[in-house]
């Protein structure tokens, strides 16, 4: 069966608590970006956060622009079920553009799995996860507001926290993350714990190895994204200097990021996002990558709407790893999709054809659709 239309819609998604860190400013709302691919009337579905320009250094019109003129096109008369093809179609079209790229790439994966009546982990080689316990976060927050979400995320289960870190000043950063440690360590799980901050490129070097020595004196063992990695000289230095291992993020995207870092000896783990790499396709490489480099992964995903958090779940289904965060979409005040079971911390994951989600289309605004001329 061949694709016969592409369309393009957005949809303002509102949180129901506007959030805060060191690279984003202020964020409030999600803009949605939805793209669908039709075959014989059957629709797959695909969506990315457009305003995430200080992550993928995209905007919500770039990725729209981007869809419309130079993907969309060229995926028109091909195979839905060839996805090797569409992923070297979408891969190929334009360079960069990562985040238009996943949208399309996620739709690929959901039309296909709606038209063999599969999910799409089946179509990935089959899951090794039924739940996905998800990393909790902790934002800027005052101490007593922090230690009450701690005992909160104990108590639901969730055995992976991370504090946000780098906003402000050093002294509040200690606060809250030794306020979290002493929650946890009361509640008696300072064993099963994984505890970690997280500065989104807030600090310099020098500031960062001061920083993490610091911080790891209250139970933090994984640092992420401390620095930009610019130099590979200041984060030999900085890796040399730390007792906690080192998570790359906003630095590694890509294929080519994760062998020059790992091939270097200069980062423990990193943490895969289907915005930044290009979609599915890309994050099950670079899971396969990490595991025959013997380094630690996270599956995750940014704050996003729940059909692009559907396909971050697709990928975890599949991994062999036990760290994720993929339940960014239940921040959002009244998402437009349906279908992902989130019980406390645990993401089920779906065993529906495709994504295992739905959307209203009627909640949508279309932007353009592509047809065979």
């Amino acid at each position: 069966m061949k694709i016969e239309k592409v369309s393009v819609y957005t949809c303002p998604q509102p949180l129901k608590i506007p959030f805060t860190h060191a690279s984003s400013g202020y964020i409030d709302h999600l803009d949605g970006v939805y793209v669908c691919l039709e075959a014989e009337g059957v629709k797959g579905w695909g969506e990315v956060r457009g305003n995430c320009s200080y992550f993928t250094g995209d905007t919500t019109g770039a990725v729209v622009s981007s869809i419309v003129t130079t993907i969309a096109p060229k995926l028109v008369g091909l195979d839905a079920e060839n996805l090797n093809v569409l992923h070297d179609i979408i891969s190929h079209s334009i360079v960069g553009n990562l985040a238009a790229k996943d949208a399309c790439d996620s739709a690929a994966y959901d039309l296909c799995g709606k038209l063999q009546n599969k999910p799409a982990w089946s179509l990935l080689g089959g899951k090794r996860h039924d739940i996905l316990p998800s990393e909790e976060n902790i934002p800027f927050m005052p101490v007593d507001q922090a230690e009450a979400l701690a005992r909160q995320i104990l108590t639901q289960g969730s055995r992976f926290i991370k504090v946000r870190v780098g906003g402000k000043s050093l002294r509040y950063d200690i606060e809250r993350v030794s306020a979290v440690w002493n929650v946890i360590r009361e509640s008696g799980f300072a064993d099963d714990v994984v505890f970690s901050v997280d500065a989104n490129c807030a600090w310099d070097t020098r500031s960062a190895i001061r920083n993490i020595n610091e911080l790891a004196k209250y139970g933090v063992t994984i640092v992420e994204q401390p620095v930009r990695f610019d130099s590979v000289s200041q984060l030999r230095e900085l890796k040399a200097s730390i007792p906690t291992k080192l998570f790359g993020d906003e630095s590694v995207a890509s294929i080519e990021d994760f062998v020059r870092w790992t091939d270097l000896g200069l980062i423990d783990g990193v943490h895969i996002k289907l915005i930044k790499c290009g979609g599915i396709t890309n994050a099950i490489r670079l899971t396969h990558l990490a595991e025959a480099h013997h380094i630690a992964y996270m599956v995750g995903s940014m704050d996003e709407g729940m059909m692009a958090i559907a396909a971050a779940v697709a990928v975890g289904a599949v991994s062999n790893t036990d760290l994720f965060e993929v339940h960014g979409h239940v921040r959002i005040a009244n998402d437009p999709t349906t279908g992902l079971i989130v019980r406390g911390s645990d993401v089920l994951v779906p065993n529906t054809p495709g994504l295992g989600v739905q959307v209203d289309e009627s909640r949508l605004t279309l932007c353009a659709e592509i047809k065979e001329s």
